[in-house]
């Protein structure tokens, strides 16, 4: 997992993970802000934010996430029907 969030719970996670990858109204302020609401520390907030870009072009394994296992992320290829790494 991401050193500064192994915090985190899993289900905390879960929701950061759920809010990056679907959320594309709120500005990056904006869910900055969310995080820090829900526990998160404002350099949490900011680190978790530098993933938004890869969550939302992309599907990810639940257990393989760029936030999760970084050196092992698995996200969906839509022509192959199957997982691959990233």
């Amino acid at each position: 997992m991401d050193s500064s969030l192994q915090a985190l719970s899993p289900e905390l996670l879960g929701q950061v993970e759920d809010q990056l990858s679907n959320n594309e109204v709120s500005s990056d302020e904006e869910l900055a802000e969310d995080f820090i609401q829900a526990g998160l520390t404002e350099a949490q907030a900011r680190q978790a934010i530098g993933y938004r870009d890869r969550y939302l072009i992309n599907v990810y394994h639940q257990d393989f996430t760029p936030m999760r296992t970084p050196g092992r992320v698995l996200r969906f290829n839509p022509h192959a029907r199957d997982f691959e790494p990233e």
